[in-house]
C-alpha cells in the first residue's frame, strides 16, 4: 500500500510537470497576450466594441459603459440623467470616429454623438423599428447603414439625413462595409458578387445642394457567403468555402485557402482579418483560429478560453484588441521579448530553491546551480527542449528532473567555475568538502580530503593544476594545494590568510575578481574592497564607505570592466572602480544618478560596454559612458523581478547574458538587446487644480497652443502619457521653463506637480524615453500662462506706485513747511561731530590696550574685544619660547575650545593664529636685535623658534634683509640720532 501511494505521488507529480512543459511551450508562442480588466479599471468584462481615435486613445465599448485606455489608466464614461445630454444606454455595442474630437457611440438604443474635448454626449440619434449601424472614416465623415434605408450624417443640419432605401441583401451590417478616405460608403452584400459604391459631393451644405451617386463593380465571379472588413482589407469567403483577402487601395485580391473544414471543425467565424503575416479567425465557439502563412496557412487553435465579441488591429504599434465575453480586454502582440525566462517551477515543481551558479560550456548546455536542490542541467538551452533531457545532480548520484522530488537533504550550489585545462568545471557548495563536475564520469566527484572548515565558496581561482584559491563566506580567503597525481584529486594542504579591518578579521566575502595573474580583487560582505597578493601575500583593505561617504561596504558582486577598472555591486548601489597602482578611485552611482533600485545581486558587462543588473526589483540596463540607466520590471517579456546573489554570468562561447533569480532566470543575446522601438506622441491626460480635477480642454486658448490659469488656480498639477500599448516602462522628464531651473530626471512618474506659481507665461516641456541609449527623447510642449488678478496687473502696479508717490510728495511739503528738515539738518551735524569724538575715544582706547599690535585686529573695537586681545597678547608674550605654542595652545589659556577661538581669532585680525604667532614671534626677534645685545642664536631661541634656517627664511621675507644686517642698520641709525 505504501509503494502504492509512493508510485502515485510520483506519477501525479509526473503529469503536473508535464503539464507545466506544455504551458512554458505555449507561452513560447509567436505571440503574447495581456489581459485588461477590472483590475485596471475596465468597468465591465464583457467588451462589445474597440476603437482607437485620431488621437491614439483605445475606447472600449462594454456592457457597462464606454471606457478611455490611455495605456495606464481607464476613465469610464456611463448614462447620467442629471446631465443635460448623456449616453441613452450603458450597453455600447460600436464606436466610430465622427471627427478629431468626437466619436460616434451606439448603443442598443441609438447613437450619441461623445465629445472628447468636453467628455460629454452632444447630441442623441434614433432609428425607431429599423436595425441599423454607423460607419465613419478618420475625417467623420459618416452614414448610417440599415436593413431598410441608407443615412448620412449632414454637418450643415448636425443630423443624419436619408440617402436612398436599400435594395440589398445584408446579413451582417457591421462587417458588410466600410468608408473610404474620401467619404464614399462601400458595401459587399452577402451572396452576391458585386461591391456597391455610395458618395456624395458633400456632408456639409444644405441638403438641397447634396447628390449621391451610386455605382458597382464587379468583387468576386462566385456568389460571396461572408464578408469580414477592418482597417481597409476585406476577407470574404465564398460559396465554395474559398477565402481570399482584398486590398482595397491596391485592389488587389489574394486566395488563402479552403476553409470548409474548418467550418465543420470549429463552427462559425465571428470575424477574419490579417495580423502580420498570418489571417486571424475568432470563433463563435470560442478561440482564435491562426492560419500561418509561413505554413501554407495549417491552422493553429489558440486561447479557445476566449469568447469574443470584437477585435480591432492596431497596424501601427502591431497589436491586436479582442473584446472578450467575461474577460475584458485581450492585448495580443508579436512576441518582441528581450530576454528568455527559465523558470524553475516549469521545469519541475518539486523545485523551491531560487538560482545561485550559472555556467554554460561548449556544448551549448547550460548549468543551473540552485539553492538547496543541487545542480539542474539542461542540454542545448538555447533550443526547445522535453523533461526526459533535463537531469540533477547532486553529491548523492544524478536523477532525471522528472522524477525528482525534495527530500530533507539540502544542496546549495553557489558557484560553478570551468577548470583551466579541461571542460570539467569546479562546483562551489556549502561544505567542507570541494566537488568538481565529471563530463567523463557525468557526475559530481567529491575531491578527497577535507578542508575542515564549515564554508560557502563564492569564488575560486586556479592558480594552477594543483593550486585554488577560494573565496568563502565564514572562513575568509583559503589556499588549498591538490595533489593531481591520481584519478580523482585529493586535498594536501589548505591555508587560511587572516585579512583584518581595524582589528576586525574579514571572513566573509562574497564575490572576487582577478586582475593579471597574480592580484586578487574580494568583495566582502560589510567591510568593503580587499586587494591581495597570491606571490607575496600581501593585502590591502579599501574601505568604500570611508572614501565615498556611503554605506557601500557590503559587496555582493564585482564585475570588470577593464583592465585597470572594474565595477562593484553593493547593497546601497553601484560603485565604479578605478585602479591607480595600489590606490583605488572610487565613484558612487545610486538613486540620485538615476538609479531607481540600490540592491545590485548581479552585474554583467556585454560587448557594448552596457551593464545588465540584477536587482532587488527589476532588472537594469546601465551605460557607463552616459550614465545612464533604466529599470525593467516585469516588462520587455522579464519574468523575474527579484534576482539572487552569485547568479550572473556572461557566456565565453556565444555572449548570451545570464541572469538569476528567486523563480528562475533569464539570458539574452546583447547584441540583439537593442530592438527598434516604436515612439507614440506624448498627450495630456488631466489637469488638477488644488488637487481637484478639471476639464483641461476647457482651460486651452483657441488655437490649442496654451494653457491660461489665473493667478488663483496657479497650484496645479499635469498628467501626460505617452499612448505606448506596448511598453510600460517609460521613464519621463519635464521642466517649466521659466520656473524650474533645470530638467526633473527621468522617472515613470507621469504627473507634474508645480505650487504657486506666479503670473506670467512660461513653456511647460515633458519628453520620454524608452531604453538608456535614447539620446534624441520625444517632446511635447504647451504654453502655460497665468494671468494675474487685476490687482497684480502692471497697470494696477503703476497706479499705486502713483499714488503712493503722490501722497509721499504732499507729506514731504507739509514736513518742509513745518522746518522739518532744517530741525533735522542741525541734530546729525550734532550727532556726527559726536560720533567723531567716539571713534578716536575707541582708537586711543585700543592704541593703548595693544600698544603696536593694535594695527593687526582692524576688526576689534569694542571693550570685551579688546580684552580678550590683549590676554591673548600676554599668552603669547608669556610663552614664546616654547615650542608647544599654537592655536590648542592659546584655546586652553583662553578657556575656549579651540574651534570656537580659531573663529573668533580670525573674526577680529582677518587672519589664523598660527599666522599670528609666527608674525609675533618674527616681529618680537627684530626688536631684541635692534634693542639687546642678545646674539642671533639666543634671539632665536628666545622666541621660540627651533630652525635656524627657518627663521632667516621667514625673517628676510618679513623684512627683506638678514637678522644681522637689520641690527647692523638699526644700530647704525641709533648712532646718527644720538650724534643728532
Amino acid at each position: 500500500m505504501t509503494r502504492s501511494i509512493g508510485n502515485m505521488k510520483i506519477y501525479f507529480t509526473a503529469i503536473f510537470w508535464i503539464v507545466c512543459c506544455q504551458i512554458a511551450r505555449a507561452s513560447a508562442s509567436s505571440y503574447s497576450s495581456f489581459v485588461i480588466n477590472h483590475l485596471q479599471g475596465l468597468s465591465n468584462s464583457a467588451v462589445l466594441s474597440i476603437l482607437q481615435d485620431n488621437q491614439g486613445l483605445m475606447w472600449f465599448g462594454t456592457y457597462d459603459g464606454l471606457n478611455c485606455y490611455d495605456g495606464r489608466t481607464i476613465e469610464v464614461f456611463r448614462t447620467d440623467f442629471s446631465k443635460g445630454r448623456t449616453l441613452d444606454n450603458n450597453i455600447i455595442s460600436r464606436i466610430q470616429v465622427a471627427g478629431n474630437d468626437k466619436l460616434w457611440v451606439q448603443s442598443f438604443l441609438g447613437i450619441n454623438l461623445f465629445s472628447t474635448d468636453s467628455l460629454s454626449v452632444i447630441d442623441n440619434y434614433i432609428f425607431p423599428n429599423e436595425e441599423t449601424i454607423v460607419y465613419s472614416n478618420r475625417k467623420g465623415d459618416s452614414w448610417v447603414l440599415g436593413k431598410r434605408n441608407l443615412y448620412y450624417y449632414n454637418t450643415y443640419h448636425q443630423c443624419f439625413i436619408k440617402a436612398d432605401s436599400v435594395k440589398m441583401h445584408l446579413d451582417n451590417l457591421a462587417q458588410c462595409a466600410f468608408v473610404d478616405d474620401k467619404g464614399g460608403l462601400h458595401v459587399v452584400p452577402a451572396n452576391d458578387t458585386q461591391m456597391y459604391h455610395f458618395s456624395l459631393n458633400t456632408f456639409s451644405s444644405d441638403s438641397l445642394q447634396v447628390h449621391m451617386q451610386v455605382a458597382s463593380s464587379p468583387l468576386h465571379s462566385k456568389h460571396i457567403k461572408n464578408t469580414f472588413i477592418q482597417g481597409g482589407v476585406i476577407c470574404f469567403i465564398d460559396e465554395a468555402y474559398d477565402l481570399y483577402l482584398y486590398d482595397v487601395s491596391k485592389k488587389s485580391k489574394m486566395y488563402i485557402r479552403n476553409v470548409r473544414e474548418l467550418y465543420t471543425k470549429y463552427g462559425n467565424f465571428i470575424d477574419v482579418f490579417p495580423f502580420y503575416d498570418d489571417i486571424l479567425v475568432t470563433l463563435h465557439t470560442g478561440g482564435v483560429l491562426r492560419l500561418m502563412a509561413s505554413q501554407q496557412y495549417a491552422e493553429d487553435l489558440m486561447r479557445v478560453d476566449l469568447r469574443i465579441f470584437s477585435a480591432y488591429t492596431d497596424n501601427q504599434q502591431g497589436i491586436l484588441w479582442l473584446g472578450t465575453d467575461g474577460n475584458g480586454v485581450v492585448k495580443f502582440t508579436k512576441k518582441n521579448a528581450l530576454v528568455t525566462n527559465l523558470l524553475l517551477n516549469h521545469l519541475s515543481p518539486a523545485i523551491s530553491g531560487q538560482v545561485r551558479g550559472i555556467m554554460t560550456d561548449r556544448y551549448g548546455t547550460l548549468w543551473i546551480g540552485t539553492k538547496g536542490d543541487g545542480l539542474i542541467c539542461i542540454p542545448d538551452y538555447q533550443k526547445d527542449f522535453d523533461g526526459k533531457s533535463l537531469f540533477i545532480y547532486s553529491p548523492k548520484g544524478k536523477l532525471p528532473l522528472a522524477n525528482y522530488m525534495r527530500g530533507p537533504n539540502f544542496y546549495p550550489v553557489f558557484l560553478l567555475k570551468k577548470k583551466n585545462n579541461s571542460d570539467d568545471f569546479w562546483v562551489g557548495m556549502s561544505d567542507s568538502l570541494l566537488y568538481y563536475y565529471s563530463y567523463q564520469e557525468d557526475r559530481l566527484i567529491q575531491v578527497q580530503g577535507s578542508i575542515h572548515r564549515s564554508t560557502e565558496i563564492h569564488g575560486i581561482y586556479e592558480e594552477n593544476d594543483s593550486t585554488l584559491w577560494l573565496a568563502t563566506m565564514g572562513s575568509g580567503l583559503l589556499r588549498v594545494t591538490l595533489d593531481v597525481s591520481s584519478r580523482i584529486p585529493r586535498i594536501r594542504k589548505f591555508r587560511c590568510f587572516r585579512c583584518f579591518s581595524e582589528q576586525k578579521e574579514i571572513v566573509e566575502y562574497s564575490s572576487l575578481w582577478v586582475q593579471g595573474d597574480s592580484l586578487l580583487w574580494l568583495g566582502s560582505r560589510g567591510q568593503g574592497l580587499v586587494r591581495f597578493d597570491i606571490k607575496n601575500h600581501e593585502y590591502q583593505v579599501y574601505s568604500l564607505r570611508e572614501k565615498l561617504g556611503k554605506a557601500v561596504d557590503d559587496i555582493l558582486c564585482l564585475c570588470e570592466y577593464g583592465k585597470n577598472h572594474f565595477f562593484a555591486g553593493t547593497t546601497a548601489g553601484l560603485v565604479s572602480v578605478n585602479i591607480d597602482g595600489r590606490n583605488i578611485i572610487p565613484s558612487y552611482i545610486g538613486r540620485e544618478q538615476g538609479l531607481v533600485n540600490e540592491m545590485i545581486h548581479g552585474l554583467v558587462k556585454d560587448e557594448a560596454g552596457i551593464l545588465w543588473m540584477g536587482t532587488n526589483k527589476g532588472m537594469i540596463k546601465y551605460d557607463p559612458v552616459s550614465r545612464g540607466s533604466y529599470t525593467y520590471y516585469y516588462s520587455k517579456g522579464i519574468e523575474i523581478g527579484e534576482f539572487s546573489d552569485d547568479s550572473y554570468y556572461r557566456s565565453p562561447y556565444n555572449g548570451d547574458i545570464f541572469l538569476g533569480g528567486v523563480n528562475g532566470l533569464l539570458y539574452m543575446d546583447a547584441r540583439q538587446s537593442s530592438i527598434p522601438e516604436y515612439y507614440p506622441d506624448l498627450i495630456l491626460r488631466r489637469l488638477m487644480i488644488d488637487r481637484e480635477e478639471v476639464n483641461i480642454n476647457k482651460y486651452y486658448s483657441s488655437d490649442k497652443k496654451a494653457i491660461c490659469l489665473s493667478e488663483e488656480k496657479n497650484t496645479f498639477s499635469l498628467q501626460f502619457v505617452a499612448l505606448d500599448y506596448l511598453n510600460s516602462d517609460i521613464e519621463y522628464s519635464y521642466i517649466l521653463e521659466g520656473y524650474d531651473e533645470k530638467w526633473s530626471l527621468f522617472s515613470k512618474e507621469n504627473e507634474a506637480v508645480f505650487r504657486h506659481v506666479p503670473p506670467g507665461e512660461y513653456v511647460f516641456r515633458v519628453r520620454y524615453k524608452k531604453d538608456v541609449l535614447d539620446t534624441v527623447c520625444k517632446e511635447y510642449s504647451v504654453i502655460i500662462k497665468i494671468v494675474p488678478l487685476w490687482y497684480h496687473t502692471v497697470w494696477a502696479y503703476v497706479g499705486i506706485l502713483l499714488l503712493l508717490l503722490a501722497c509721499l510728495v504732499g507729506y514731504v511739503y507739509k514736513l518742509y513747511r513745518k522746518g522739518f528738515f532744517s530741525h533735522v539738518a542741525r541734530a546729525w551735524a550734532v550727532s556726527r561731530k559726536g560720533l567723531e569724538i567716539e571713534n578716536e575715544r575707541e582708537l586711543s582706547m585700543k592704541q593703548a590696550a595693544l600698544g603696536d599690535w593694535a594695527d593687526y585686529f582692524s576688526h576689534c573695537h569694542l571693550p570685551e574685544q579688546i580684552t580678550f586681545v590683549q590676554r591673548i597678547l600676554e599668552v603669547i608674550n608669556e610663552s614664546l619660547d616654547k615650542e608647544e605654542l599654537g592655536p590648542t595652545f592659546l584655546a586652553e589659556k583662553m578657556h575656549v575650545s579651540p574651534r570656537q577661538f580659531y573663529r573668533k581669532f580670525k573674526d577680529l585680525s582677518g587672519i589664523t593664529p598660527s599666522d599670528f604667532i609666527k608674525r609675533y614671534r618674527i616681529v618680537k626677534a627684530a626688536h631684541l636685535l635692534a634693542e639687546t645685545d642678545l646674539s642671533i642664536q639666543e634671539v632665536i631661541e628666545s622666541v621660540g623658534i627651533s630652525s635656524r634656517p627657518y627663521f632667516y627664511k621667514e625673517f628676510a621675507e618679513k623684512y627683506g634683509t638678514t637678522p644681522k644686517n637689520y641690527r647692523m642698520q638699526h644700530r647704525k641709525d641709533e648712532n646718527v640720532n644720538n650724534m643728532e
